[in-house]
């Protein structure tokens, strides 16, 4: 049983933040010399994404979990994590090849910092996939599935929040749908997510000449797999909001954002179903890139 449910908090865990309290510095990391505008791209009416090499964010991600037990008890579990990130952004045809490398990654459970050998497997992971100049990141790959990695991926969405067609400019509203795998271990799950965005000035004054994106939205999830020669199903719903800072030169600031979800996860063979309610919070803060 108790292995079961470590399986089970994993898999809740890899879904958070997926989408998306703090501040980031006056400067963002420094653009990549290259053009306005990818290959193949129209010239923007407002800001869309510009080409960065070698930029460093910090993800910081604070989770609680309540799994409610057969019989009645509950189990919390309280999860920290902070990663370090390092991404860039190579001009393509209609985009940019993104390239999103897991530096190092510190974790705790229950204020028990996680053990050295649990952390090391998952630093240097790295992720590769496309970006268009709006933000729509597509075919997002690991090269490697770690049990921390796989917690770590989902939330590299929140890197990139989507702009409207064209560009944005204070004063916009739009909204997204995305459908987006979450992986975990051996789980499979697939998510739909809608989200409303709104552009206006800036109200952090180490970040004035910023856009202020604001978001909100709901996420549906449904999933499979196998852990342990059990067949697990899953269902979820919920929802986040969050607060991106966009530079003038189409690079991201910084973030926050929190959600909160009902999941419940169900072992067939056993005919056992296990409810989960999560609520999470996150901050981005961008880095100068190191010298090299």
């Amino acid at each position: 049983m108790k292995r079961t449910l470590t399986v089970l908090a994993s898999f809740a865990l890899a879904g958070c933040g997926s989408a998306a309290t703090g501040g980031g510095q006056p400067e963002g990391p420094a653009p990549d010399p290259g053009p306005v505008t990818p290959p193949g791209v129209p010239a923007p009416t407002g800001v869309i994404y510009r080409p960065i090499r070698s930029a460093v964010y910090t993800l910081e991600r604070h989770d609680s979990l309540s799994l409610q037990l057969p019989g009645g008890a509950s189990q919390q579990q309280l999860i920290d994590r902070t990663a370090f990130v390092n991404v860039t952004l190579v001009p393509d045809t209609g985009g940019y090849q993104a390239t999103i490398v897991l530096d190092s990654l510190q974790a705790s459970v229950g204020g028990v910092p996680a053990a050295l050998d649990s952390l090391v497997p998952a630093w240097g992971t790295r992720w590769t996939g496309t970006l268009t100049a709006n933000g729509e990141l597509s075919g997002l790959i690991a090269d490697r599935s770690t049990t921390l990695g796989d917690q770590v991926g989902p939330a590299i969405r929140s890197l990139f929040p989507t702009l409207p067609p064209g560009g944005v400019r204070t004063g916009m509203e739009w909204a997204d749908t995305t459908d987006v795998p979450v992986r975990a271990d051996a789980f499979d799950a697939a998510e739909r997510g809608i989200t409303r965005y709104r552009a206006v000035e800036s109200d952090n004054p180490r970040t004035r000449n910023a856009i202020k994106l604001e978001s909100s939205g709901s996420y549906d999830r449904t999933g499979k797999g196998v852990q342990f020669d059990q067949q697990l199903e899953m269902s979820g719903s919920g929802t986040r909001t969050a607060v991106h800072y966009f530079g003038q030169d189409g690079i991201l600031i910084s973030a926050r954002g929190s959600d909160a979800g009902d999941m419940t996860i169900t072992v067939p063979a056993v005919g056992q179903t296990v409810p989960v309610k999560q609520a999470g919070s996150y901050t981005i803060t961008s880095i100068r890139p190191p010298n090299r």
